[in-house]
């Protein structure tokens, strides 16, 4: 970790990403509307548990993701960021007993903000855009999270649709249940499942846009498929966000995993372990997306709600 001046202390900040599936931490020197980052850490908590069905929080999940981020929070301080902020997505935001958690991460001084669907896609585009590689110019991007997905499409006139769906891996995971080898009728049922959703509510909203034939994919999904695809756990964000996989690939990856076992996804170089049942349903919506909306190409990003919140 390189030593900071005291210039740069005073532009280091931190965010911590509270979403239903992990929590992940962003350590950043923020300058004229620029983010660098220092540190990337992240730690499945799984908030969202039973939370779609139950439409309440798991106390001892709202335990343990106040005692991460509360870790996460001391980590940042001792590297002398001057300001430490939570926000909190879909799990938070649909359950009855949110305050349950914003009260459990003030135990931990952490505050934190449940923020909206249209805020979080807000963030994601802002987060995306502090790329200069997508600074500009036609850009359409998805998050797929634990419980929501984030849509978004822009151009050199500004934001053409932006939308967030309930659609995520850990939704997906409790709804649909696959054996540990997923059978290839447990996943035709994902697929139809999927195609249902998008012809319903993606497509429509689509329809009324021009849409480039590449597609920008934030938060941890496109990661680990591309760890998974490069068969590594060792790649930089600047390795990582010059990876551009095309359509044909992300299909053929999608099949591997959905012919593993439990067992062999969580041997996977590139995958950690306890994200070896929710990939599945990552590796398929990307797939959804890109075939039924029309995107060949698939380029992944560590930008998002954090660059986003840090920007705000």
């Amino acid at each position: 970790m390189k030593a900071l001046d005291g210039n740069q202390t005073q532009n280091l900040r931190a965010v911590i990403d509270v979403g239903s599936n992990s929590v992940k931490l962003l350590v950043a020197e923020v300058a004229a509307g620029d983010v660098t980052p220092l540190v990337h850490e992240g730690e499945q908590t799984r908030l969202g548990r039973g939370v779609f069905d139950s439409g309440k929080l798991d106390p001892e999940a709202i335990a343990q993701t106040a005692f991460v981020a509360g870790r996460f929070a001391e980590k940042a301080r001792r590297m002398g960021a001057v300001e430490v902020k939570a926000v909190a997505t879909s799990a938070a935001r649909e359950a009855r007993n949110g305050m349950d958690l914003i009260e459990a991460f003030r135990e931990v001084n952490v505050p934190l903000t449940i923020i909206e669907g249209d805020r979080e896609a807000e963030l994601v585009l802002r987060g995306v855009r502090s790329h200069s590689d997508f600074s500009d110019g036609p850009l359409a991007i998805i998050d797929v999270g634990g419980g929501s997905t984030e849509l978004l499409v822009a151009d050199e006139t500004g934001v053409r649709v932006q939308h967030s769906f309930p659609l995520g891996t850990v939704r997906l995971l409790e709804q649909h249940r696959p054996s540990d080898l997923p059978t290839a009728q447990e996943r035709a049922k994902v697929i139809e499942a999927l195609d249902q959703f998008l012809d319903d509510q993606v497509t429509p909203l689509l329809g009324t846009v021009a849409l480039p034939a590449m597609l920008v994919g934030a938060g941890g999904t496109p990661v680990f498929l591309s760890r998974i695809l490069k068969e590594t756990d060792d790649l930089s964000a600047m390795e990582l966000e010059a990876l551009s996989w095309l359509l044909p690939e992300v299909q053929s990856l999608t099949d591997r995993l959905w012919m593993m076992s439990l067992e062999r996804r969580q041997a996977l170089a590139g995958l950690p372990a306890d994200r070896a049942d929710v990939i599945l349903f990552g590796a398929a919506i990307y797939e959804a997306v890109m075939m039924r909306c029309g995107f060949h190409q698939l380029r992944p990003t560590l930008r998002g709600v954090r660059y986003g919140s840090l920007l705000s």
